[in-house]
């Protein structure tokens, strides 16, 4: 029930501004809080710069493209790679794009160039020098089998595997075949003490061995060999020498 004498058209009229009023201050307020956010992000970004893109510079490049756009670069490794040259930036971080602090630093890992190289012909060197060749390439000295060969000097490498020239990766085993000379008839000297100086030089003979005698006085032991150089059992090469000593 309307009051006596208030006009009911003039109540509802000013419940409607009041009404409005409170909805004008509220998207003020709304207005308000989302200038001030839009400023804190504005001023918290103010001192940020974007990360660059410095992959496959070279990092004097890089480095200077960064410093540029006040950031800080920083070498942290290296690594290799089969698509970006020795020296150039292989992966930053962060990546392109991202903003950071005046003075962020981005870390530059750059390439050691690729791991894949041709093995090098090591085809008659010595052991020693094929070993030093395989360090300087960063590959690995394999296992050394050793033969004989009519054809190859001693030492000589006579084949590896893999074969020069074969692409291989950096820290791969090369293994080698190595000539021991040709090879010589080897004879094995019997013990020659105790017998007849005759057997003994028949038995020589038939070794292919040349007989260097020598006699000392024995009565126990004339005709008969004494000593003997080289020892029973060692062994000489055919028509070597054996030094006998014979009882007189």
């Amino acid at each position: 029930m309307t009051p006596p004498g208030q006009d009911p058209a003039a109540r509802y009229g000013c419940l409607y501004r009041l009404i409005r009023a409170a909805a004008v201050c509220a998207v003020l307020v709304a207005v308000a809080s989302i200038s001030a956010y839009v400023a804190m992000l504005w001023f918290l970004e103010a001192d940020k710069m974007e990360v660059p893109r410095v992959i496959g510079l070279d990092s004097v490049a890089a480095e200077a493209l960064i410093t540029e756009v006040s950031l800080t670069p920083r070498v942290i490794a290296d690594e290799f790679s089969t698509t970006i040259p020795k020296g150039h930036v292989a992966r930053q971080r962060p990546p392109q794009g991202t903003r950071l602090p005046l003075g962020g630093e981005v870390r530059l890992i750059l390439s050691r160039g690729s791991d894949q190289l041709a093995a090098p012909d090591l085809s008659g060197l010595t052991a020693a020098q094929a070993n030093r060749i395989l360090a300087e390439a960063g590959l690995v000295f394999g296992p050394v089998t050793s033969i004989h060969s009519d054809a190859h000097r001693r030492d000589a490498i006579i084949a590896q595997e893999p074969p020069g020239g074969t692409t291989v990766t950096r820290g791969a085993t090369i293994r080698l075949l190595e000539s021991l000379g040709p090879l010589e008839d080897i004879v094995v000297v019997p013990d020659l003490r105790g017998r007849e100086m005759v057997v003994a030089l028949n038995l020589l003979k038939e070794l292919q061995l040349e007989a260097r005698m020598s006699f000392v006085e024995s009565i126990v032991q004339g005709g008969h060999v004494i000593e003997q150089n080289p020892a029973p059992g060692a062994q000489v090469k055919v028509g070597g020498q054996v030094q006998i000593t014979i009882g007189d």
